[in-house]
Order: C-alpha cells, then structure tokens, then sequence
C-alpha cells in the first residue's frame, strides 16, 4: 500500500545520505524535497474562512436499522452496444486496470419491497434504461463478491436527491457494518462531515444471459454509500462551485510532472487523476498555491498550514481515524474540500470498511499489519503531517482531540448504533448468497461486533504509548560500483527529542534468520559494503530510541506466496 509513496522520499534519501550522520534527533530539521513547478499568482486579500459547517438536516430521514429494496434490470441492449457486454463479463473482471469508464452496462434501476419493484416508488413502469453500471473498488474488485457503481441518466431524476448510487459489498469486512458505523459517528462530530448510507438489498435481472423470462436474482445485502460531489455539496450545505478533489495516491508533494493548471499545454488530466481525482471546479490554481507553500521549507509551516487548513478540521479527522483504527487513509480515502471563495481546505471522510480492528478480525490478518500503522507514524510520509506534528503543541493538540472525541466515539454509543444494525445485518449474513463467501465463521459474529465495541478505548491507549516511537522512514535504492555496495535509509524523528541509533541486517532470505551483516548502534544514515558475492539479498534497518523504542522502515517486501516482510527491501547482486 505504502510503496507507492517512495517517489516523492527517494529524492530526500538523496539529499541526506551524508548529512544524516550528524544525528537524529529533532533539532535536525529534515530537509524535504521542493519539487518545483511553476507557482501560481499570489491569491487576493481576501480573509473568508468559514469553518466546516455542513446542514445535518440532510440526515432526518434516516433510518439506520431499514433495509430498501433495489431492483437492477440488464437489459438486452447491452448485447448490441457499441462495445457488446455481458453481466457475467462485467463480473468477470478481477483487476482494476481492467475495470475502465469503457467496461459498463446500461440498466434498469428500481425501488421496491422484497416483493418486487412497486408502484410509487422510484423508476417504477420504466422499460428502458435509466442507468450505466460498473464495478466499484481497487482491491476489493478481485472478491467473488463484487461491489457496483449506478450512475443515473440525466431524465431518470434522482433517488434520494443523488444520482450515483454507490453499492458496497465491504466484502472483506466479516461484519458488513464498519463503513456504516463509521458514517453515522460522523454525523456526530464537529467541524466534519459524514455521508448518508442505508443498508440495501440488490435483486438483478439479467437480460444478457439469453434468458428472455430471467428471473430477479438474490445479490444479497449491500451498503449504499453517498458519493462526494457536486449535488453532495449543495444538498449538505457547502459550495457547490467550490474545489473537491478525492486522493488516489497523494502525500500533499508537489508532483510538478502531474499536477498542473487545466490551461498548462502540459496538462494532462489522466495523470493529474492517478494523484487527484477532480469532483469540483476545474480551477487548480489554488490548489496548486497550497502545494507550493507546503513544499517551501522556508516558510514558518504554522503558518503555512494556518493559511490553508483548519486546525480543528484536521485534528478531528486525524483524532477520528485514530480512534477507529482506519489506518488506509495516508495516502488515499480522503477528500480535499475548498469553497470556491476561500483559501482554506477541508478534509472529508471516505471509505472506512477498513476501520475498527478490521486486521484483528476474521477477513484480516495482524501480521499484515506494520508497526508503523499506528497513530502519526502512519501519516508521517505525508507533507503535512510531517512537518505539522514536528511542533510539540502541535502532538498536544491532536491528543486533547482525541480525548475530546472519545467522549463520542466509546463503547456506550458503539453497542447502542450496533444493536441497531444487526437484525438488519445479521439476518442477512446467516443465509444465501452472503453467507457462502462470508470471511469468517457465523458463529463469532457476536464475538466480533463485541470486540468492535471495546476498541476506541484500546485504540487510545495505543495511540498514546505510539507517541514514544520514532517515526518511519524509506530504504533508498542500493548503489552498486566496482564491487561495493552503498544502502542509504532517511532519517528518523523523535518527538521526545531522544537519541536514536539505527541497527542494519543483511541477509540471504527475508525473515532474517541467518543474517551474513548485522551492524548496530549506527548513528548515520548510510553503510558501505565489500565482497558481496552475486545472488538476491534482503536488507532492512530498525531505529531505536534511548528508551528502547523500536520502528522499522515504511518498505515492505511481498514474497511469491503473498506473505508480508516489514521494513525489507531485496536487490540483487549481478
């Protein structure tokens, strides 16, 4: 997940391979990478900064313990399409490079009861499509049970006042609830916003399979998950001219190569989107601006970020993330909100199927799970987390905010939204299609939700310990000339200020069992080595404080069978 980060950092191995050495600690100010692109005109001086205010009335009519009825027809013009597809064919499709705008079918969207579409209600009487359909997710796109995005037609209206329906399977997620209890805590929080969802059940026709009289299929329980755009911003109360774009791949660099003005003879919007996805204005000036002055490390970074962000905004959505345990959310499942006459931006919530102890549970694996996920180390590779929390008032701000949330988000109210999910979810879970690809035994779900309920209060704990660790850094690219080897690694912080040491391995497998190297009590951040003979090598480097705390790399290995190696890198010696 993380390595996709290590173009923006290798540039900073680059520049403090030497330096490093020096030390450790604090008072050596890492220095980040400028990535320079062409800055934008000064904005005006305007002063309008409203706070994150969003019309919670857009959440009356929820109803958190309903189910609704979706029916999906796939209708036979599919077969004759420009592009002829099938249902089973759109639901073949297991990677994400394979599921483009282009792989998508028209249908029929209707709202019913568990007895079929019903008069009154949404898209009822309609013979001909009133949508398009495709696969939703980037992982989670490889599961047997797949995850569907409805885009309705411009003349179908709009369901609840959206026209994407966003269907999610949370396939992985044993409990069929996370996103959902995330969501309505949302709505609970200050100077934040949440999304409706509602708890669907999916029938699907399919008019492509050669079956004339094909019958409503079960696809079982479903969360519908409102997506962040336009109409979002007007329906909860915020500017619909205003910016909104959604991370794909963002750590707040500059990335000069992608992200561009729309009027750059450069620009290219693919390539701005495999880093930002555009939901709002077309306008990246002042986005732009943002990066330029968060990537100017002659700027005093408080400052900075006090012209651009809301305190209370960011500690909330960080505070939010730390209590319920969604570490997925560095480098992606975020959004970036700005009113159209405003210079400052807004962290929005998205995706959070990951949340609440998703890898202690059945569908996830704790060994998956690096030690740096935990707390700031887990944002420490993006920009603004890296330098804000290099202030001490800064760390003491975000732990007040913690302690302040978790007067919300505790096991009290966690029992009271579960209590009234499961008749709803658990019915559905016990029987067909859902209980087939279930990830975990029926019989523990009880087990499981009552872990959930407990895990603010562990998640706060282990929050705070996580604050006497030092902080993750990247393995740079080994350099190979005339038979000697040089590893460089960035440096590590401490936000106590206490001295590190770092500890290398060398060796010919990557659990380190037999290693040929190992060198402790380094304070440089660099090694030279002799009389490596060819082969493939594994390499990693630990950092400990004066305390004895211990953090590894960001880097992880993935051997042919999946397993996971943190903090190791291979090269191989020709």
């Amino acid at each position: 997940m993380k390595q996709t980060r290590r173009s923006g950092w290798l540039a900073v191995l680059l520049a403090l391979s030497v330096a490093a050495a020096g030390g450790c600690t604090p008072d050596a100010e890492v220095s980040q990478p400028q990535e320079q692109g062409a800055r934008s005109a000064v904005p005006p001086a305007g002063e309008y900064a409203p706070k994150l205010q969003e019309n919670r009335l857009v959440y009356e009519k929820d109803q958190p313990g309903s189910v609704v009825h979706l029916y999906i027809t796939v209708t036979e013009d599919n077969l004759t399409a420009e592009r002829p597809m099938t249902w089973a064919e759109l639901n073949r499709i297991a990677n994400e490079a394979d599921s483009t705008a282009e792989r998508k079918l028209n249908v029929i969207v209707q709202e019913g009861t568990d007895q079929g579409p019903q008069k009154g209600m949404f898209g009822y009487g309609t013979s001909e499509p009133n949508a398009s359909i495709t696969l939703r997710g980037k992982s989670s796109i490889r599961a047997p049970q797949k995850s569907y995005k409805i885009k309705l037609f411009d003349n179908a209206g709009y369901w609840r006042d959206q026209r994407t329906i966003n269907l999610n399977k949370h396939a992985s997620d044993f409990t069929r609830l996370r996103n959902k209890l995330s969501f309505d805590y949302f709505k609970q929080l200050p100077d934040i916003t949440s999304l409706r969802t509602q708890f669907v059940h999916l029938h699907v026709r399919d008019l492509t399979s050669g079956r004339a009289q094909a019958p409503f299929e079960d696809y079982g329980l479903y969360t519908q998950i409102e997506q962040p755009n336009k109409s979002f911003l007007r329906t909860h109360g915020l500017d619909p001219y205003g910016h909104l774009y959604k991370a794909s791949n963002f750590e707040f660099f500059r990335y000069p190569d992608k992200l561009k003005t729309a009027d750059d003879p450069a620009y290219d919007k693919q390539a701005f989107e495999s880093v930002l996805e555009i939901n709002g204005s077309n306008d990246h000036a002042k986005l732009l601006r943002m990066l330029d002055d968060v990537n100017d490390m002659s700027q005093d970074f408080d400052d900075v970020f006090d012209r651009h962000f809301d305190r209370d905004n960011f500690l909330t959505w960080m505070a939010a993330n730390i209590l319920m345990d969604n570490v997925d959310t560095s480098t992606q499942n975020f959004f970036l909100y700005s009113p159209l006459n405003a210079e400052k931006w807004y962290f929005l919530p998205w995706d959070y199927d990951g949340a609440f102890g998703y890898y202690g549970g059945p569908g996830g694996d704790p060994r998956e799970r690096s030690l740096w996920q935990r707390g700031i180390q887990n944002y420490w590779g993006s920009m603004v987390a890296n330098r804000f929390f290099k202030n001490p008032q800064n760390v003491e701000q975000l732990v007040a905010k913690v302690r302040e949330l978790r007067a919300i988000i505790n096991p009290e109210n966690t029992r009271r939204m579960i209590e009234t999910y499961k008749p709803v979810v658990s019915a559905y879970i016990r029987r067909e299609p859902d209980i087939r690809y279930l990830p975990g035994r029926v019989d523990l779900y009880e087990q499981e939700l009552e872990r959930i309920i407990h895990l603010p209060v562990e998640n706060e704990q282990a929050f705070i310990a996580s604050l006497q660790a030092p902080m993750p850094y990247f393995l740079g690219d080994v350099e190979q000339a005339n038979g000697t080897l040089t590893f460089r690694w960035g440096m590590s912080y401490d936000l106590q200020g206490d001295e590190l040491t770092y500890r290398f391995q060398l060796a010919k497998e990557p659990s380190f069992a037999r290693p040929l190297v190992d060198r402790d009590g380094l304070k440089g951040t660099s090694l030279v080595l002799n009389g490596i003979g060819k082969g493939h090598y594994f390499w990693r480097v630990t950092v400990k404080d004066a305390k004895g705390h211990i953090m590894t790399a960001f880097d992880n290995f993935f051997d042919e069978n999946g397993s996971v190696y943190h903090g190791v890198r291979d090269f191989y010696v020709n």
